[in-house]
């Protein structure tokens, strides 16, 4: 644990995983003063900026540091930032590319609208994947009435699942949770609410996200995070609509690669699943979504029947749902399941034994919480219809199950990658 001493007029970069203790003298970190005696804690893969103004010293706890000469905070966001908190707005928008530097002007704007006036804000982080409040795969919101040095120290309030660590190909979900955490946050008292959008500008899918996402929010103002020709085809058509403002990247970010951001999941996770424990659902207390299983008409005995004979192995559960037969099987089919689709007048037959769902996360959601928690599947009864989930939710009868489209390792937390999900 090295005491560090900081120069006036210097800022010290410390990358996480660390734990910083100030020892002497009072350091800002995006408009956040952190007093001597006060710990701050850096996590894995970021970097956080202690700005003294005049000397200071901290002890230093793990991690990597450097230091920079002046504020790395441009100027131009503070102005920014003090412009926007003045004209007390209800909802703000914060666009970015990847690595733009948007959660940390996120997290300038937010001590600055609490500075102005003791403000409740509400922060949604709409990044499923790397995220600062909530879990991944999921919108997180929590509420602030005092500056924090990250967003991640914002206490989380509650969440909406959209069941993939990427909205693409979820935008709907993405849009729907945004909307639904800002209004539970004003009906809380937030009198701002702040929105961290994913780093996602590019491609039709990044620029759809963004348009309906200004669009069902309404914001009093837009701050987009980046140059000028990276946010073009996002900036040029939203800024027409609502009053918006562009801010520079800052000259000085830490760049995750693709493996850190895994990384990063990862140490995520193992938050969320702390002191989790394996537990029995049975499926016909609960409401599933994002999934056709165990939502439809189950066949006759005599359908199963006509199902097994033509398979030649049991059938553990079948149903019917719109155009699609679903069945689970001890075994694979031994006949063409084309001729199934005929036999049972049906444009859709899935085949499966119930191995496929092994891993899967889901949520669960109550009328209190959008988000009570997350689980992974560890194990599906289809006969029964129960199935074993991990997770640290208590599992109670009228809670929703939401069906993720990715996989879990509930000892490594490693992610299984799979080509599509085994939730239909």
């Amino acid at each position: 644990m090295p005491l560090v001493e900081i120069p006036r007029d210097y800022t010290l970069l410390v990358e996480g995983p660390s734990k910083v203790t100030v020892v002497k003298g009072k350091l800002d970190s995006f408009g956040a003063e952190i007093e001597e005696g006060e710990v701050v804690t850096v996590e894995p893969f970021r970097a956080l900026p202690l700005y003294a103004s005049e000397e200071a010293k901290v002890d230093l706890e793990h991690g990597k540091f450097w230091f920079v000469r002046g504020r790395t905070v441009p100027e131009s966001w503070v102005k920014a930032a003090e412009e926007i908190a003045s004209t007390g707005p209800k909802r703000i928008l914060v666009v970015g590319d990847i690595d733009s530097g948007k959660t940390a002007f996120s997290t300038l704007l937010l001590n600055t609208l609490v500075r102005e006036g003791g403000r409740k804000i509400a922060v949604i982080d709409a990044d499923v994947g790397q995220k600062s409040i909530g879990p991944p795969g999921a919108l997180g919101m929590g509420l602030a009435e005092r500056p924090a040095v990250s967003l991640s120290s914002v206490a989380f309030e509650d969440g909406f699942f959209i069941g993939s660590f990427t909205p693409a190909g979820l935008l709907h979900r993405a849009v729907v949770g945004a909307l639904l955490l800002s209004r539970k946050a004003e009906a809380l008292g937030a009198d701002t609410v702040l929105v961290d959008t994913a780093g996602w500008v590019h491609e039709w899918g990044g620029r759809e996200l963004k348009l309906t996402e200004a669009l069902a929010l309404q914001p009093d103002f837009i701050v987009f995070v980046g140059a000028e020709e990276e946010l073009s085809q996002v900036y040029k058509p939203i800024s027409g609509l609502f009053p918006s403002v562009r801010v520079d990247s800052p000259s000085v970010l830490r760049r995750r690669s693709r493996e850190e951001r895994r990384e990063y999941r990862r140490y995520l996770y193992r938050r969320w699943f702390s002191g989790a424990l394996e537990r029995i659902v049975t499926l016909d207390k609960y409401r599933l979504l994002f999934t056709l299983l165990f939502n439809g008409i189950p066949l006759s005995s005599d359908e199963v029947k006509k199902a097994e004979s033509f398979l030649g192995s049991r059938v553990k559960f079948a149903e019917r749902v719109e155009n699609s037969l679903i069945l689970f099987t001890d075994e694979a089919p031994k006949r063409d399941v084309e001729l199934l689709k005929a036999m049972f007048s049906a444009s859709e037959v899935h085949i499966l034994s119930g191995s496929e769902i092994l891993y899967n996360v889901v949520a669960f959601s109550s009328r209190e919480k959008y988000l009570e928690g997350l689980g992974i599947v560890t194990s599906l009864d289809p006969a029964g219809k129960t199935m074993r989930v991990f997770t640290t939710v208590e599992p109670k009868e009228g809670m929703v199950i939401m069906a993720g489209s990715f996989k879990l390792n509930p000892i490594s937390f490693e992610e299984i990658l799979v080509e599509k999900t085994s939730f239909l």
